[in-house]
């Protein structure tokens, strides 16, 4: 799946000679981007441009919209109530390394926005939050994407939790004993859809409660388990939001 190198671009509308469109930030996003350099050169690149974004993002709490470098994105809940940026740049072994910024609102202040450490968020790219309601709570659970060129590709399904101070990810809100060939002995925090690099498969929200995911399977008579085989079928299932928890239903 080599298209996941032209990584997603979040740029606003008429923002005119932007700080992200400025020669300075343009070299930081191509040393970011360039393969033909060694990983730390990449990593400095990326943690500068996550610095200068959560600087540029504090700066303007209030605004609905920010420039961001080509290689971030922006993405909301529905209300507005949680918000995620992150950053990427790609690895020697075919991976990539994430940095994120979390957003939350706070009155008049506008977004209050805080990095996200290592271990306190998936590490992916966070392309969607959606949300359910149940007995006047808002369930938000975001939907993220880890690209392989030449491994296992992963899509995941995980709450979100907005606490007073940070956001939480993973939740037990899953009814689910079996995904992806792989069996729950109890309740997932997340569910994650793993299947080959040359493969592509969709997560995505069809409306308010639903996730429509396609299924994989092995290929080639390859065994279960080895995602690396894995590529998609021509079925896609649902995920259902009912009664407070999120339910996998396959289709006949």
């Amino acid at each position: 799946m080599r298209h996941v190198a032209l990584i997603l671009i979040a740029l606003a509308a008429g923002t005119g000679n932007s700080w992200a469109q400025s020669p300075e930030i343009d070299s930081l996003v191509a040393v970011s981007r360039n393969r033909e350099l060694n990983d730390a050169p990449r990593l400095v690149a990326l943690d500068s441009l996550a610095a200068r974004t959560l600087r540029i993002l504090r700066a303007n709490p209030s605004a609905k919209t920010v420039p961001l470098p080509e290689n971030a994105l922006r993405t909301e809940s529905p209300d507005g109530r949680i918000a995620v940026v992150t950053l990427n740049a790609p690895l020697n072994d075919g991976s990539y390394a994430y940095r994120g910024i979390a957003g939350r609102p706070d009155g008049a202040k506008g977004m209050v926005w805080v990095p996200l450490t290592e271990g306190q968020w998936p590490e992916a790219i966070v392309y969607r939050i959606t949300s359910a309601r149940y007995r006047r709570k808002t369930y938000y659970v975001s939907l993220w994407f880890k690209p392989h060129l030449n491994g296992v590709q992963e899509k995941g399904i995980e709450p979100v939790i907005p606490t007073r101070s940070r956001l939480v990810f993973g939740a037990c809100v899953f009814a689910v004993k079996k995904f992806n060939d792989e069996t729950f002995k109890k309740a997932p925090e997340r569910l994650v859809l793993r299947y080959g690099p040359m493969a592509t498969a969709a997560v995505r929200p069809e409306k308010p409660g639903v996730i429509v995911i396609d299924e994989v399977a092995p290929i080639r008579d390859a065994p279960k388990g080895q995602y690396r085989y894995y590529g998609p079928t021509a079925v896609q299932n649902r995920l259902i939001f009912r009664d407070g928890k999120w339910r996998f239903e396959t289709l006949p």
